[in-house]
């Protein structure tokens, strides 16, 4: 690149306020301040100049860095699909696009688990706070909402057809990888029952290809993987096989220490009524109002019952014995799911994780061996569905 080459700027919409919290408080920390400034100054550039063209070295005497620098920084922008650029000759196009979501970025994308990786999950759970969403409880109410052809008559049922592109936002993909997961090797190997036509989806295999990247997985971790993922009816998407890629990274690397249940508790819970957890776990003038809303949370969510046990006993555990209400449990049910919880044994393990980090949650202390609360309960909860 010569340092008098021209380049422009385009982006396909305005940025919101939302916009720049995204970049600020999840992309940056990855791109780093002086990548950050940069793709901040090419917005303002395009929004506030009457200019169509500039020059390089206007730009590097502009922010006082040389070409390498802005090579390196151009390249994490581009690394994280915060721009795309063209060339010809000694011109240059930015193509500039806006951040994803805090949804998209975290949970939807590998970018939530390299943030992770580089700041911890301490502090990945403090940002992801700062991005929560209110839902008002709308239960009880109608939906009094008017269609649009309940108002106005259709005349045509042409669209509008132009000639030019308009303003307005596209969709961020996330990143870019050049890494080359033998897909086709993948297929080859898994068990027939796995063969079906959910595999064309091309979205599904970018995102098997993505979580190989993330883990370093070869083709035969990732048969394991899908193999996990598949075993409930529910449509594999990226959480389901996320959950199960680090779940199996846990287990492959010894990094959690705890051990995995036994089959017989998962099927022990599966059956279990809610009556016989809160009989043993609620406070007595609790009971009734705790046994109303897990019937109510069972009714309302087509889950696995084994999951909804789980959380009982957990949040009887954590609350004293007060089970708050449907709003808080279903929270808490569906913040489950989106994690890629599918199972009683996926409960299980996520319960006992989230019972080491309550406990350890004031010190910094190494995480200690398999906590006993989980089999004492489920012991004791065996013994009342003896005695019944």
């Amino acid at each position: 690149m010569k340092n008098s080459s021209n380049f422009k700027i385009h982006i396909q919409s305005d940025l919101s306020s939302g916009d720049f919290k995204s970049l600020a408080l999840l992309y940056q920390p990855l791109l780093g301040m002086d990548a950050h400034s940069l793709y901040i100054t090419f917005y303002q550039l395009l929004n506030q100049t009457n200019r169509t063209s500039f020059a390089h070295q206007e730009l590097f005497d502009l922010l006082n860095i040389k070409q390498s620098a802005f090579l390196n920084m151009r390249h994490k922008l581009e690394a994280l699909n915060l721009i795309q650029t063209f060339q010809k000759n000694d011109e240059y196009v930015y193509m500039m696009k806006a951040p994803l979501s805090a949804k998209q970025f975290l949970t939807d994308t590998v970018f939530g688990s390299y943030l992770q990786s580089e700041i911890g999950e301490k502090n990945l759970n403090i940002l992801a706070e700062m991005f929560k969403k209110e839902t008002p409880n709308l239960e009880g109410f109608d939906n009094q909402t008017k269609a649009f052809d309940s108002l106005y008559e259709f005349k045509s049922l042409n669209l509008l057809k132009l000639d030019y592109d308009l303003q307005g936002r596209q969709q961020n993909g996330g990143s870019h990888l050049n890494y080359k997961f033998d897909f086709n090797r993948f297929v080859e190997l898994l068990p027939d029952r796995l063969k079906n036509s959910q595999l064309l989806n091309l979205k599904l295999q970018e995102t098997i290809s993505r979580i190989a990247f993330v883990y370093q997985y070869d083709v035969n971790d990732m048969v394991e993987v899908y193999g996990k993922a598949s075993e409930s009816k529910q449509n594999i998407n990226y959480q389901i096989l996320n959950f199960k890629a680090k779940q199996y990274y846990e287990s492959k690397h010894r990094v959690l220490t705890i051990k995995e249940k036994e089959e017989p508790e998962a099927t022990f819970l599966q059956s279990l009524t809610p009556q016989v957890i809160i009989a043993k776990y609620a406070k007595v003038d609790q009971q009734g109002l705790a046994l109303s809303t897990a019937v109510q949370l069972l009714e309302r969510n087509q889950v696995d019952p084994g999951i909804i046990n789980v959380i009982l006993m957990l949040i009887l555990k954590q609350k004293q014995g007060v089970l708050p209400n449907l709003k808080y449990l279903e929270t808490v049910l569906h913040d489950w799911m989106n994690r890629g919880i599918q199972t009683t044994e996926d409960a299980l393990i996520h319960a006992q994780n989230l019972e080491i980090r309550f406990e350890n949650k004031e010190t910094n202390k190494k995480q200690k061996s398999e906590p006993d609360w989980m089999d004492d309960y489920i012991k004791e909860l065996a013994k009342m569905e003896e005695k019944s």
